[in-house]
């Protein structure tokens, strides 16, 4: 290759960065715009609205509140996938579209925003990571389409969009980047015209411009999003150590539940995929009654976080056993049956109410074994630990480090009954 070649690929590469940057920008605007949009809804739909209508707060009231609201969203989301079909898709269905075919559809932009929202809004105990890397990919797509790239380039504009989504949602930049550090054998139906060395960096500039999108945008207004953080400081020593193997055998069995609950929600929802409606409104009438007897097991987790890390010790073990329990149910049922949502939000928050449970029953440091279960349970389900480690860091702070990663890396690397033919991706 010649000096002016050399010079050429620099300055195409200098100049997809910027296009990237100001892309990233572009999805943290939107997101951030989503989020706010999200809580609103919520806001209105389950604070303001039974305060108008005067409810008591009583067990009645509120079980008929919500089986009424959550029946109607139901009804909502199972007519909209009887007419555009499994909307939105997940993120891992977003992520195996733009690495197959290049590119995402986005013919229906205004359909899938709407379809993110509606699970969400409606109280389904899920994360808005799925609907937002639907909407975000289809709209990078649209502008590599419209600068007539090529359909590698398009893919890694549609990648460099999902890591700034993930970024932002999450507020942990790095757990964007890693996530579309592809495989090896993630490109075998395409083309290769970019290169990983210059994917990574292209994401690096995608995830900067999300951020600070989204640091702007909180700043001039005030509203953010995202999990709390622990306090940094955190007990250490033999005391907290000589629970680190029964708390990751806890972790990994309450992820074994999980996937077989995903197991047979997922049977059940295949058979009654050709009757969009009455399977989303069963959803709804899950989410209503397990949401009236525990209120934790709806939503993302969340906002519920903060009072949780604040109230843990004065928490009834059973109720924050049992809400664990319900909520890991709940995200497989909402997602079989057609609300459509991410997991990850949910998961966390079940981790942290089992390691506060462990706490209070074997009298040890809470944020600890909240530490340790968590990164467990989600890496048993998730089987990528590296991954998984950028992603609790964005609630945990770096001191947490090793506790996190050997966990992550213990439970990630045990195999799964529930996956056949598993290949860790980190």
């Amino acid at each position: 290759m010649t000096v002016k070649q050399t010079v050429n690929k620099t300055e195409k590469i200098s100049i997809f960065c910027i296009i990237t940057l100001v892309l990233g920008f572009v999805a943290g605007s939107v997101v951030w715009t989503i989020l706010q949009v999200m809580q609103i809804g919520i806001d209105l739909l389950w604070t303001s609205l039974p305060g108008v209508l005067g409810l008591s707060g009583g067990i009645t009231d509120t079980l008929v509140y919500s089986l009424i609201v959550c029946l109607i969203g139901g009804l909502f989301i199972g007519l909209g996938q009887k007419r555009y079909g499994s909307l939105p898709h997940t993120m891992e269905e977003v992520m195996a579209i733009v690495k197959t075919d290049g590119g995402y559809p986005y013919n229906h932009l205004p359909t899938i925003a709407l379809a993110a929202l509606m699970p969400l809004i409606f109280g389904g105990a899920l994360g808005p990571e799925a609907g937002l890397s639907g909407l975000i990919a289809g709209i990078c797509c649209w502008i590599g389409d419209t600068m007539k790239y090529k359909a590698d380039k398009v893919a890694a504009l549609a990648e460099a969009g999902l890591a700034a989504t993930l970024g932002v949602i999450f507020g942990a930049p790095l757990f964007g980047i890693a996530k579309y550090i592809e495989p090896k054998d993630a490109l075998r139906n395409r083309k290769r015209l970019v290169t990983k060395p210059v994917r990574v960096v292209i994401y690096c500039f995608g995830v900067a411009g999300g951020m600070l999108a989204f640091v702007v945008l909180s700043k001039i207004t005030g509203l953010s999003a995202g999990l709390p953080r622990f306090d940094a400081h955190h007990a250490v020593g033999l005391e907290q150590w000589k629970w680190f193997l029964p708390l990751i055998a806890v972790g990994i069995v309450f992820a074994l539940y999980y996937a077989g609950v995903e197991k047979i929600t997922h049977i059940l929802g295949e058979k009654l995929s050709s009757r969009p409606v009455t399977r989303a409104m069963i959803a709804g009438a899950c989410v209503a009654v397990a949401g009236t007897f525990l209120p934790l097991s709806m939503f993302s987790g969340e906002h519920q976080m903060a009072p949780l890390i604040e109230g843990w010790q004065t928490g009834s073990p059973q109720i924050m056993v049992l809400s664990a329990v319900v909520k890991l149910a709940l995200v497989s049922i909402c997602i079989n049956f057609g609300w459509k949502g991410g997991s990850i939000f949910p998961i966390i928050f079940s981790g942290a109410l089992l390691g506060y449970t462990f706490a209070l029953i074997v009298g040890m440091d809470g944020a600890f074994a909240v530490a340790v279960l968590t990164a467990a349970l989600y890496a048993y389900v998730m089987r990528q630990p590296v991954t998984v480690v950028m992603v609790l860091l964005l609630c945990f702070p770096v001191t947490y480090i090793i506790p996190l990663a050997v966990s992550a890396l213990i439970a990630g690397n045990l195999p799964n009954p529930f996956i056949k033919n598993e290949k860790n991706n980190d």
